[in-house]
């Protein structure tokens, strides 16, 4: 009971496994929660526990909270990270996928923040970290969908740390650029999912240009790692974007401009000029 109580999302895999295994190396006792049920058992341990669960699922959300209180009496940290991504161009992308993407992403989120709340707010301390993307800052051909999701949850998570500061509750975002997991090549199958027309094969092709680098990029080991230091530092930085070339792209978006960044990221996907 010594250790403090962490829970994960979206922790069969990528960086939500990274940052359970992390976690419970250092001194926490974490929840893993995912639906892959035989993932999670690949982590099990003496500081590990799974729990097979839906983030759109209201019930078992709040079973999953009460079960944690009532074994554990408390919950130090919660690590918002499960999430999905459907690339595509808007435009072709049905609407109840779209649906799905943001249910995910952003009730996900929600459902577990307003469980946890009411316990750190009483016991005046916790730390709830929400893993977001550098596309929650700009928004690029073919993600808009993923991207409207994770500016939503930019959007709730300012709010509700101003919400919760005066209850000794920090909430921290982290907005990973491309780590090499299982997500980037998911996203892709996905696509390939989503019937085009011709007139956007280039889109197709520039979202597979942008994603390239995946293999050469780093583990999830990196936001892992970021995610503890947020959740032991007494005053963590409000939003943390990594690796470099994340913060490089958030930059280069407040400093060139809508107009010439768009132009850029247009060159990069190899788009021909307007």
């Amino acid at each position: 009971m010594a250790d403090k109580i962490a829970l994960v999302t979206g922790a069969s895999s990528g960086i939500g496994r990274a940052t359970a295994e992390l976690l419970a190396q250092n001194g926490y006792y974490v929840f893993a929660l995912a639906r892959r049920m035989y993932r999670l058992e690949q982590i099990r341990s003496n500081h590990i526990e799974p729990i097979c669960l839906d983030v759109t699922d209201d019930a078992a959300v709040r079973q999953a909270v009460a079960h944690i209180i009532s074994t554990r009496g408390r919950i130090d940290v919660l690590v918002n990270n499960a999430g999905i991504s459907q690339p595509g161009a808007v435009e072709c992308v049905p609407l109840e996928i779209a649906h799905r993407q943001i249910e995910v992403n952003l009730f996900g989120y929600a459902r577990f923040m307003q469980a946890v709340l009411p316990h750190m707010r009483e016991r005046r301390s916790g730390c709830i970290v929400n893993i977001v993307s550098v596309l929650s800052r700009i928004s690029v051909p073919g993600f808009g969908w993923y991207s409207a999701s994770k500016y939503a949850i930019e959007a709730l998570t300012d709010a509700v740390r101003g919400e919760v500061m005066e209850f000794g509750v920090k909430v921290v975002l982290i907005a990973p650029g491309v780590i090499k997991t299982e997500f980037v090549p998911n996203e892709l199958r996905a696509m390939e999912k989503i019937p085009h027309p011709v007139a956007y094969e280039k889109l197709l092709a520039g979202v597979h240009n942008l994603v390239a680098g995946e293999p050469e990029a780093p583990g999830p080991e990196i936001i892992a790692k970021a995610v503890l230091e947020a959740v032991k530092a007494p005053t963590p930085p409000v939003r943390h974007a990594l690796p470099l070339d994340s913060k490089m792209s958030v930059m280069a978006r407040w400093l060139l401009g809508g107009r010439i960044f768009a132009w850029a990221v247009r060159f990069r996907m190899k788009f021909p000029r307007e």
